[in-house]
């Protein structure tokens, strides 16, 4: 769900798209079995980050540990796990930084939203709702950097996290830029376009690849390393890494397969296919919303598409293996 940015709402409703009435819609010609869910959450999900979701009761859903023990207050959503410190913020920009089992680390008023934040050490990176960059040292409960950027009026409520590379922290920012700061000097190394979109212009995801930055905004990608910028045009709805190839999803029902600098190796097409999020395991399984799992191989050769309980009109947040979706998951090896 995309949301204008000028209130609370626009951090607390998340990336779920659903299609236009009038759109055609998906209908495979072959189903190859039907996924079940295998058990429920203790509570439904109310906000899905690209790495977390959060859940009606404070639990938290991490991308790469699944279900936490730890739950956070009321009302607050998680950012981030990273060197299992949780991180989450309140709407109007109180930080808890937590330990997997609840344990309070730190505490902070900001008294600005936040749209997103990573943590490395006692540095919190963290990009604020009206577009500022900025550094904090829990430590010493100083900011050593922060930047103002432009004025935006809408964004996509997928956002990505600043990045930890080395000495360097990279910023996506809400108006389509990559601002690298050197985390010793403090100084801006780099700014760079991302994209240059009017509205829902913020970068959606953000990664590094085969020594490779990419980057997307909702209509463009980018792959930058230090000898060559290479970009692609098109819209997204999400993008995955296996080994050096990428895979790109997109809003008209094309799987892109690539290298890392974004030369297309091959594509599927999936006919009126409104795609949601994708996994990977042993296949490359993506979401589409009318209620199925479209499973491909890496090389984008063979393709089957199993059918879920549901269409998807609610919340959901995929990990690794696993599905979840309101206040219930399956496992996505467990087909019949």
């Amino acid at each position: 769900m995309i949301k204008i940015f000028k209130s609370l709402a626009a951090l607390t409703l998340v990336f779920m798209i659903t299609g236009c009435s009038s759109k055609s819609i998906f209908e495979p010609k072959k189903i190859a079995g039907y996924v079940d869910f295998d058990g429920k959450l203790p509570a439904k999900i109310v906000d899905v980050t690209r790495d977390g979701a959060t859940l009606a009761n404070g639990g938290v859903i991490a991308k790469k540990k699944g279900l936490l023990k730890v739950k956070i207050p009321k009302d607050y959503r998680f950012l981030c796990l990273n060197n299992d410190m949780v991180v989450s913020t309140s709407p109007t920009g109180k930080v808890l930084i937590e330990d997997l089992n609840g344990k309070l680390i730190f505490s902070h008023d900001f008294k600005e939203m936040i749209a997103s934040a990573n943590i490395k050490n006692n540095i919190l990176a963290i990009v604020f709702a009206d577009n500022k960059i900025a550094l904090f040292d829990i430590d010493s409960g100083r900011m050593p950097f922060e930047r103002k950027l432009e004025d935006i009026e809408a964004v996509d409520a997928r956002m990505a996290k600043p990045y930890f590379l080395g000495k360097l922290v990279v910023f996506p920012t809400l108006d389509g830029r990559l601002v690298i700061v050197n985390g010793k000097t403090y100084r801006i190394v780099r700014d760079i376009v991302v994209g240059s979109k009017p509205y829902f212009n913020n970068v959606i995801f953000l990664d590094v690849l085969d020594d490779k930055l990419v980057a997307s905004t909702q209509n463009r990608i980018i792959s930058i390393s230090p000898n060559n910028v290479a970009f692609m045009n098109i819209g997204v709805k999400d993008i995955i890494f296996l080994g050096k190839r990428v895979f790109i999803f997109t809003k008209d029902g094309r799987i892109i397969l690539t290298t890392s600098d974004l030369k297309s190796l091959k594509e599927k097409k999936f006919e009126f296919a409104n795609f949601s999020t994708a996994i990977y395991g042993d296949f490359v399984y993506v979401i589409e919303n009318g209620g199925y799992l479209i499973a491909v191989d890496k090389d984008l050769i063979t393709s089957n598409v199993y059918k879920l309980p549901d269409s998807i009109d609610e919340l959901m947040f995929t990990t690794n293996d696993t599905l979840y979706y309101d206040d219930k998951y399956f496992k996505l090896n467990r087909t019949k």
